[in-house]
């Protein structure tokens, strides 16, 4: 019997029943002088305390090595840890899983080396069907979007710039445009899982300065970004601005007729706006009306025939004085019609006319008529007439054949007339009239 055991047994009273308690002493010397059982050995099956501290290291090494190499590969490792729940990958990332799972092996000082490494795979994932995944470089290879034809639109395209995740492409015109031209149209396209996705389209500058609600090109150009939800401090990096020198970038806007075999043409502030003319006292052709950026009506201008132009005699001559006066030979006239001079622009002041309807009336327009002889006239004849088709034309602040209305601006006095010419609103009319162009087509 263990000579230790037997011993505890001897000091169980309840083994050793009544009988008298034994020698400690005697015991202990006993166990001491046994064979092979000296105090400072051990049972060959009793781990030493060295022995036991070794593999404690060599295991806690091996652990140690397992977990750096799943925390490499995104694997954690747990040791009677319970349960884990994995944490969502988020979209647009890559899900790592390892090909090969890590072993290690202790060595004699305690170490542990692994004795293979993991390989991960990456697996992509997407929130949209439109977006591949990118990595955000701003080129026109990394667009993408709905469109069937962007491949082959794509060496057509030209980038504008990015910015904030936004991207703005010149394109050329949709199909459906009559003069489809590249560069004739903006992209704006957002960044997606790393691909810019075409969003929206924005018509171009020339289109935006011909707009017809009081707006400049660049005012019309960032009410369309607000519309499709697009930051509008980007605005001069996406689309960029209006070409220096261009109408434009100059504030203006441009009218066009082509309806008479002639181009009739002018130019007019951007806070203006075109309207209905109204009665023209000129029939059988276009026209349009400018009010200027209060609503206030500024000028008409009139395509056609006219019935009154024989009948706007004199019927009580008046003093009138030409207080400002720009020749305009480039526009056309009627070679036939006698007594006719070169057209020019005109603003005349005239006093006590029949039916003026103030003590003095000033007209601003275009004219050849000869009004009156020494000072003395009546109403003049704010109108040309032009060769074949175009007719007459006329472009004045008023009707352009005389009448009880025929001028907008009443003075007091002819020299509170001459003071209107100083006036930013004047020299605004006068740059408009004087911008007028006819030119035949063809």
């Amino acid at each position: 019997m263990d000579p230790i055991r037997e011993l505890i047994e001897e000091a169980d009273p309840l083994r050793s029943g009544a009988g008298a308690m034994p020698d400690a002493d005697a015991a202990l010397a006993r166990v001491v002088a046994a064979p092979g059982n000296g105090v400072d050995k051990l049972p060959p099956n009793v781990r030493s305390m060295a022995a036991a501290r070794r593999l404690r290291n060599a295991r806690i090494a091996g652990l140690l090595t397992m977990a750096a190499a799943a925390v490499t590969t995104g694997v954690l490792v747990a040791t009677h840890l319970g349960s884990i729940n994995a944490v969502p990958v988020p979209a647009g990332t890559s899900s790592a899983t390892p090909s090969a799972s890590p072993t290690a092996t202790a060595t004699a000082d305690g170490t542990a080396s692994p004795t293979e490494s993991p390989t991960a795979t990456a697996s992509p994932t997407t929130t949209t069907s439109l977006a591949g995944v990118g990595h955000g470089e701003c080129t026109i290879e990394n667009l993408t979007g709905a469109m069937t034809s962007l491949e082959r639109l794509k060496p057509v395209l030209r980038l504008v710039g990015c910015k904030a995740g936004w991207m703005g492409i010149m394109a050329p015109a949709p199909s459906d445009n009559p003069n489809p031209e590249p560069g004739d149209w903006f992209w704006i396209a957002r960044l997606v899982n790393g691909s810019y996705v075409q969003q929206t389209s924005l018509g171009n500058w020339a289109g935006a300065a011909s707009n017809n609600d009081r707006l400049t090109a660049e005012q019309f150009m960032d009410k369309a970004f607000v519309t499709n939800g697009i930051p509008v401090e980007l605005r001069p990096v996406l689309v960029g601005s209006p070409e220096p020198g261009s109408l434009a970038a100059e504030g203006l806007k441009a009218y066009e007729d082509l309806s008479t075999g002639y181009k009739v043409s002018f130019t007019y502030p951007a806070a203006w706006q075109l309207g209905d003319p109204g009665s023209l006292s000129l029939t059988g052709g276009p026209g349009t009306a400018l009010t200027d950026s209060t609503g206030k009506s500024m000028a008409r201008l009139a395509l056609g025939e006219t019935n009154d132009w024989s009948l706007s005699s004199c019927l009580n001559k008046a003093p009138y004085k030409i207080l400002d006066s720009q020749p305009m030979p480039g526009l056309p006239t009627d070679p036939a019609s006698p007594a006719q001079g070169t057209p020019r622009f005109v603003y005349v002041a005239m006093t006590s006319a029949a039916n003026d309807g103030g003590p003095v009336q000033a007209g601003i327009g275009i004219t050849n008529r000869i009004a009156g002889q020494e000072g003395i006239g009546c109403v003049l004849d704010l109108a040309v007439a032009g060769p074949g088709p175009l007719k007459f034309f006329s472009f004045a602040d008023r009707r352009p054949l005389g009448g009880p209305l025929w001028g907008l601006y009443k003075f007091n006095t002819v020299e509170e007339a001459a003071a209107f010419t100083q006036t930013q609103g004047y020299k605004d009319l006068k740059a408009v009239i004087t911008s007028l162009t006819i030119t035949k087509m063809g």
